[in-house]
């Protein structure tokens, strides 16, 4: 069964009836760039960029204060520098990896990219010398994990996501991650999410 990826998601995007473009992170570059550890998240970025509000799911708090910040001039939007990030181009990941044989954060920002060019054994030999340099770093396996999961080695991203998660256990999206994998029903059926026994599994967990 698929339990990943837009096939997935796309039942649930029909059902609600959205008009927007949806997108599915599956190399996790929104996750590791706004350090995510939980969600459903709310974030509002400006037409020029900038990050105006970060908050939990949808609620009337939010939505508020979203309506406020759309009545500002326009004007003002635009007199703002531009400071979000943006994606770094494949050649120019490759370049800084070989200037820096030790810089990890772009080996991990490099698999993703040969990941989501269909290029995963490139990928994964890069995440093996990125957890070799930062072996406590769980983005390392969490991307890790993603990258053998669209692979189609199940068992295999399993591992890497629970060495993700025993290195930064409150990281819910990760214990997510698993618990989608491992109990399916509990996330794509026409009942879930199951958030009473999300609540129950992170005790049992805990414990």
């Amino acid at each position: 069964m698929d339990v990943q990826g837009a096939p997935v998601a796309k039942p649930y995007v029909q059902k609600a009836g959205v008009t927007f473009p949806v997108a599915v992170d599956t190399a996790d570059v929104l996750g590791q760039a706004f350090g995510l550890k939980a969600i459903p998240v709310s974030i509002f970025v400006d037409e020029v960029g900038i990050v105006r509000l970060r908050g939990g799911g949808p609620s009337v708090e939010l939505l508020s204060q979203i309506e406020e910040l759309l009545q500002e001039p326009v004007t003002r939007i635009r007199g703002t520098a531009p400071q979000l990030a943006t994606a770094v181009a494949t050649p120019e990941l490759e370049r800084k990896v070989a200037a820096d044989a030790d810089d990890w954060r772009s080996r991990v920002a490099l698999a993703r990219a040969y990941a989501e060019a269909g290029r995963s054994d490139k990928a994964i030999a890069h995440l093996e010398t990125a957890a070799k340099l930062q072996p406590d770093g769980s983005s390392v396996f969490f991307v890790w994990g993603l990258v053998l999961l669209q692979h189609g080695e199940k068992d295999a991203a399993l591992n890497k996501l629970k060495q993700a998660r025993d290195l930064d256990p409150d990281n819910w999206r990760i214990r997510k991650q698993i618990w989608a994998i491992e109990h399916p029903d509990k996330f794509y059926t026409g009942n879930s999410p199951d958030y009473d026994w999300q609540s129950e599994q992170l005790k049992t967990e805990k414990k």
